[in-house]
């Protein structure tokens, strides 16, 4: 008894999708057209097709899941020629072309490279598009700022508008495909087409090419192009600008221009998303009894904010709105100060006197942390 299943390579409770999956991908690998003159190919194919005949159908998968392959030909309308499967090549093709949904030729078409040329050759084809990368500086990204590039890209040629040709009587219809791009070919059952070889697709013949590009229909230019950086923009980000790639031949469409953005780090600012985050050096006197600092932020203002006594080193302090603002239009992000509290250097006799003096005057409530720290490593140990 034959193994339906097991032809086809999927278990026994496969859905429908399954089904067809797994037939596709078995059909074109043991196809007649891609194993010309392989008798096993033929056989396989054969099989394949007889399984995915009776399992697709729900009627018949039933009946052969109760009673086997013999139970489906005894079936109303079972398989052509019996048990054994197919009667012809021919039935074998019309399951699949069944099972792919569509005619010959279109079938064919899109799986083995035919056809598509007509449409091609009828649109023209788009130029390439091209990438760029452009340097900007911190303050350009948080601000916007517009800038200028020197472009050498083909474009359509003025002197033929693109035609290749010298003049409109130059151009004539290809003889071989008679202007469709297109060459057929009968194999089997099918007809296959394929791009033609004497107009390459485009249907028509340049008789005497354009002086200027010398047929290409497209000669290579410099430009001075603007572009526009939106405000936000952050590092490694692209911008698409349509239709400033290369020209297209045969009246297709130009490329586009991508513009790969690469800003230089700042100094003091480093950005996080939108917010961008300052480092704020403060002695260990304005910590203790706190202060008030004029803060410049990223957009070229300052802020003033308030160091409040006892503040500790890495404290951050959060400033609303004063980050990048959002490239897609939400909001801005935050200035975040962290305060980094410095411990003096090169102190005099005077000051050192006067540091040991204080220190004899401090308590453990001065310290808080320093207290609890020890308290816990002492109760580690007992």
């Amino acid at each position: 008894m034959k193994d339906y299943y097991a032809i086809l390579e999927i278990s026994k409770d496969a859905t429908t999708e399954e089904i067809k999956k797994a037939y596709r991908k078995k059909a074109l690998q043991y196809h007649p057209d891609r194993n010309p003159n392989n008798p096993d190919a033929e056989k396989k194919f054969k099989e394949v097709s007889e399984a995915y005949e009776a399992l697709s159908d729900a009627n018949k998968r039933r009946t052969y899941d109760q009673y086997g392959a013999e139970g489906v030909n005894q079936m109303g309308g079972g398989f052509p020629g019996g048990a054994g499967g197919f009667s012809s090549m021919e039935e074998a093709l019309r399951t699949f072309m069944g099972a792919f949904g569509g005619s010959n030729g279109s079938i064919f078409d899109s799986l083995f490279g035919g056809g598509g040329f007509e449409s091609a050759a009828a649109e023209g084809q788009k130029g390439a598009s091209k990438k760029i990368s452009l340097n900007i500086s911190f303050a350009e990204a948080i601000r916007g700022a517009d800038k200028e590039i020197l472009l050498t890209n083909y474009e359509t040629c003025s002197s033929c508008s693109g035609s290749g040709a010298a003049s409109a009587k130059d151009i004539q219809a290809c003889s071989s495909c008679q202007g469709s791009g297109q060459v057929f070919q009968s194999r089997g059952f099918f007809s296959m087409s394929s791009t033609c070889p004497h107009c390459h697709g485009h249907g028509n013949i340049i008789t005497r090419p354009c002086a200027k590009c010398h047929g290409e229909g497209r000669t290579k230019e410099k430009k001075r192009v603007k572009i526009h950086i939106p405000s936000g923009i952050d590092n490694g980000m692209q911008l698409k600008m349509s239709g400033y790639g290369d020209a297209g031949f045969g009246g297709g469409g130009a490329g586009d221009l991508f513009v790969f953005i690469e800003v230089a780090p700042h100094e003091t600012f480093k950005r996080e998303g939108d917010d961008v985050y300052l480092d704020l050096p403060i002695t260990f006197t304005e910590a203790a009894l706190g202060c008030k600092k004029d803060i410049p932020t990223p957009h070229g203002d300052s802020c003033r904010i308030a160091i409040l006594e006892g503040t500790q080193s890495h404290k951050v302090l959060r400033v609303k709105d004063k980050g990048f603002p959002n490239i897609h239009g939400h909001g801005h992000g935050d200035l975040l100060i962290r305060v980094l509290v410095e411990t003096p250097v090169k102190l005099s006799i005077k000051q050192k006197d006067l540091l040991r003096s204080f220190g004899e005057l401090e308590t453990d409530s001065n310290h808080p942390r320093k207290a609890s720290f020890f308290d816990t490593i002492r109760s580690f140990f007992h």
